[in-house]
């Protein structure tokens, strides 16, 4: 018997919705719903909870095939939530391209380096738009991590991905070489967390 089987002939045995068994795991309707329909797996936190709520052993529950696919998908699943935390952390540190002092500005024939806020004109009011999408992005992103919107999330990172890279070329356009250098870093970092995504 398949692992989704038992655990619906279990809650069915103890009279319980999908609701009741879901507030005894601590997870959502959703999740037991794909657990017994084969589209997700239980994390082994909540096999062992299933096992202790019925008074079973984790050996009455699944066979060594399904340990192993367990444990694997949920590594794989790990290294998705913390790739997503690197990415929110990465877009939120945009706020140092606002608050250091890396934009050049020129008075009098010298150049002074200045935070974002005190660099006047057009191009004060262009460098805000980016750095404040990709805060926003990493805020959002990190408020959805673990409640299961990873559709919504990819959606969120590819805007603050989009957001980086405009700022980049922007500042490389109109010549201020330490914001570019820190947005770039920040940009390698994202694809250092891109590639551990997909392992």
């Amino acid at each position: 018997m398949e692992l989704s089987e038992k655990i619906q002939k279990l809650r069915k045995g103890h009279n319980m919705t999908q609701e009741q068994f879901a507030e005894k795991l601590f997870v959502s309707r959703t999740a037991v719903s794909k657990w017994e329909t084969g589209r997700g797996m239980p994390s082994m936190e909540s096999l062992q909870m299933i096992a202790k709520l019925f008074h079973i052993t984790l050996d009455d529950l699944l066979s060594t095939e399904e340990i192993v696919v367990i444990a694997e998908s949920e590594n794989k699943e790990n290294i998705k939530r913390f790739a997503s935390y690197m990415d929110g952390i990465i877009n939120l540190a945009a706020l140092l391209a606002l608050l250091l002092p890396l934009y050049k500005m020129e008075d009098n024939g010298f150049f002074y380096s200045v935070p974002l806020y005190q660099l006047g004109g057009w191009q004060g009011c262009v460098f805000w738009i980016a750095p404040i999408i990709m805060m926003l992005c990493g805020i959002v992103e990190l408020l959805l991590i673990g409640r299961e919107q990873e559709k919504l999330i990819r959606i969120i990172s590819a805007v603050g991905t989009i957001a980086h890279v405009s700022a980049i070329t922007l500042l490389i356009v109109s010549g201020h070489p330490y914001p570019t250098v820190l947005l770039f870093f920040m940009f390698a970092l994202k694809g250092v967390r891109l590639l551990k995504k997909r392992h």
